[in-house]
């Protein structure tokens, strides 16, 4: 990770509406899906937020849904991941990246809608490394939204960006031993079960030596080496994507899966990046 490049020409594909709405139907809602809304709620539909971002020159690249509960559609959380063509993070060897702006909202009346600023790197299929301490969440809240607050929340994360490729960059000069490339292995399993590495619970989980080995095996040349930044994303692509084999000692193996749920996507993302940015 170097520099961050603004006005590129990007190679990246966009989503268009009728393709987000046909992954993502809540975020074109005309109603509030909670019919027990406070009168003083401003129904603010996601489709709104999409055309006032592409106003900025951010144009979604991913979104989700969170599956409906039964016949209700209360539980609406999703979430559209939006990217700018024209602003880049050049990394050495072509590894670039993209900064993205993720946005998550609920037409229940009980959320604002809450963005996250993250980096998408094009070499890999995980792509995504965002933290709370590092990469700031900031919300909007329904009541009182403008145009230009978005545009002021917009333009301060992306003035924010050289900060946050510094971190990257500080991570890339950290060597790690074997054993704190073991230990980060084994929490960032512990952090996709959900379980708090330190924690009493933690002790009772202990993966074999080959499925630690698995999980810091690089899928591609480029990820081989021992500095943080490396190892973090080797990590990172396993954790998320699944696609490896896992026991714990003593245990049957099991096949790791690709994590399905947006939520918990994010949810693990952050977790890994503070194990990782607690190194430096």
């Amino acid at each position: 990770m170097s520099d961050v490049i603004l006005d590129l020409s990007g190679q990246q594909e966009y989503m268009t509406k009728a393709q987000l709405k046909k992954v993502c139907p809540l975020a074109f809602a005309e109603t509030p899906t909670n019919p027990e809304v406070s009168g003083k709620y401003l129904f603010v539909n996601t489709e709104t937020i999409v055309d006032d971002l592409d106003k900025l020159g951010w144009q979604p690249v991913q979104a989700a849904q969170r599956k409906s509960r039964g016949k209700s559609t209360i539980f609406s959380k999703h979430m559209v991941a939006f990217q700018n063509p024209g602003i880049k993070i050049k990394g050495s060897d072509g590894d670039d990246s993209y900064p993205r702006i993720i946005m998550t909202n609920s037409h229940d009346g009980m959320q604002a809608f809450k963005f996250s600023v993250g980096i998408y790197r094009l070499v890999c299929s995980n792509g995504l490394v965002i933290a709370d301490e590092e990469f700031s969440d900031f919300k909007i809240k329904h009541k009182g939204y403008s145009f230009e607050e978005l545009r002021g929340v917009v333009n301060d994360a992306v003035a924010d960006l050289p900060n946050k490729v510094e971190v990257l960059n500080t991570m890339k000069q950290r060597i790690l031993t074997e054993d704190e490339k073991a230990k980060l292995a084994l929490d960032a399993m512990l952090v996709r079960a959900g379980i708090a590495p330190g924690s009493e619970k933690a002790k009772e989980f202990n993966y074999d030596d080959a499925t630690i080995e698995d999980i810091l095996q690089p899928k591609r040349s480029a990820d081989e080496g021992d500095d943080l930044w490396r190892v973090f994303n080797v990590i990172q692509e396993k954790i998320t994507q699944g696609d490896f084999h896992a026991a714990l000692t003593g245990a049957k193996v099991r096949k790791v899966r690709k994590i399905k749920s947006f939520e918990k996507d994010l949810k693990v993302n952050k977790e890994l990046f503070k194990l990782a940015t607690a190194l430096v």
